[in-house]
């Protein structure tokens, strides 16, 4: 997979169209071994660039989705290729329905007790022939997560979906990953509370123009302070661009 992987601001990004990637996955679940998936956009990128665990964390990925579309916008920039964005509750929808139909079994991990309640609700009315082994909201002690992995294990999970939000979930995944034994281990950011119906999906014309994070601001003020990244990320990926 890390033969299209190409670097933005010295972050490790993904070149591969989003039926690639799922094909890519697919594949993986009949192979040996733990694959992860991780969704970078620009406050990603800019965060790593100064976390060096989370910089660990993706360097080391096994799928890095280009999710955002400033993060698009800057691989085409800089390397002139009709790169698309994959989004990571797309990437999921599509997993869960590749599961419903293969029999693949989803373990669900994350978020607030009833955002993770309501997610998998809201799930299985959506694949009622999804094979759910298991799900864990996010809210427990450092003691408890070795536990958890044990959990995971013994429900023989191929797909485990880790919805902590970032940088949080990266590192959970990076720590543990040696000790799952699931196929796919996918940080899945706040999908869980859009699949909850927590947070409302933007709708489709705004998903096309890539507007999303203006909808998400417009929904929820409190975003202004993590979107203040975007224009520090632009001026970055210019001078990246014009003047190495």
């Amino acid at each position: 997979m890390k033969t299209n992987r190409k670097t933005l601001l010295g972050v490790p990004l993904d070149n591969y169209q989003p039926k690639e990637f799922l094909s890519e996955i697919e594949t993986s679940l009949s192979s040996s071994g733990i694959k992860t998936i991780f969704a970078v956009n620009p406050e990603k990128i800019t965060r790593a660039q100064r976390d060096l665990e989370l910089l660990s964390a993706l360097e080391e990925a096994d799928f890095l989705i280009p999710d955002g579309i400033g993060t698009v916008i800057g691989l085409r920039l800089i390397y002139g290729d009709h790169i698309s964005r994959t989004t990571g509750i797309a990437l999921m929808r599509r997993l869960l329905e590749l599961s419903s139909l293969k029999g693949y079994r989803i373990f669900i991990f994350g978020s607030e007790p009833d955002v993770n309640r309501e997610a998998c609700k809201n799930i299985m009315a959506s694949y009622s022939s999804l094979n759910l082994v298991g799900t864990q909201h996010g809210y427990l002690s450092e003691r408890e997560h070795e536990d958890l992995v044990r959990e995971i294990n013994s429900s023989a999970a191929d797909i485990l979906f880790v919805g902590l939000g970032s940088p949080k979930q990266e590192k959970w995944i990076h720590q543990y990953k040696k000790l799952l034994k699931v196929k796919i281990c996918m940080g899945v950011g706040g999908s869980l509370d859009v699949l909850a119906g927590k947070v409302p999906g933007a709708p489709a014309l705004v998903q096309k123009l890539g507007l999303e994070w203006l909808y998400r601001l417009i929904k929820e003020p409190p975003r202004l302070k993590r979107q203040l990244v975007l224009p520090r990320f632009a001026l970055a990926v210019i001078k990246e661009k014009f003047l190495g």
